[in-house]
């Protein structure tokens, strides 16, 4: 929007308040570089992009609790360096598991003896090897590799729920391949 600049934040608040999505749009324009920044600087390693969706996000809906509208540059501060700081915080913590790997490990259909004979390893490693590319990425950082979820998420780009859902269809997969994947066989 041309002269969004002599626009003030208040009105602007108030016209998103309104219903106004564009309002909000540009006060998206005139913060997104310093979010930007705000967050790079509070969370150095992670996506500062996400981050900063993830902040003007949180902005949006809050924005209705807004107490002083003309203060909303100084508003949104506060709430990129809370962002920054819970993610900072949960990275720390990396408190999700991938909880689908026992009803779904191919490892659960063999006993320990078995599983050490370097006939069956190697058939796993070739069913491995055979799926897609995305999938065998995933297996080899995740279990391979001893990658946790949120390192292989960042080799393979995606978000944790999404290298989740990837690890899932890869076993799945490789379940089947195996021929463990009817409940008899991938039981205790």
């Amino acid at each position: 929007m041309i002269g969004n600049e002599a626009t003030t934040d208040a009105e602007l608040v108030a016209r998103t308040l309104a219903g106004d999505r564009e309002a909000f749009g540009d006060l998206y324009d005139r913060y997104a570089r310093l979010v930007l920044a705000i967050v790079r600087r509070e969370a150095p390693g992670r996506s500062a992009h996400d981050l900063t969706q993830e902040c003007f996000l949180r902005a949006y809906k809050g924005l209705g609790g807004l107490q002083a509208p003309d203060r909303f540059g100084a508003w949104l501060v506060g709430v990129a360096r809370r962002v920054a700081l819970d993610h900072r915080r949960s990275s720390r913590r990396d408190r999700h598991r991938f909880v689908e790997a026992e009803a779904l490990d191919v490892r659960a259909g063999f006993d320990r003896a078995s599983a050490q004979d370097a006939e069956e390893l190697a058939l796993l490693m070739r069913r491995v090897a055979e799926l897609p590319e995305r999938e065998r990425l995933a297996i080899d950082a995740f279990y391979l590799q001893d990658q946790d979820a949120a390192r292989t998420a960042e080799l393979l780009r995606l978000s944790r729920s999404g290298t989740y859902a990837l690890l899932a269809r890869a076993l799945a997969r490789l379940a089947s391949a195996m021929g463990l994947d009817g409940p008899e066989e991938t039981g205790p």
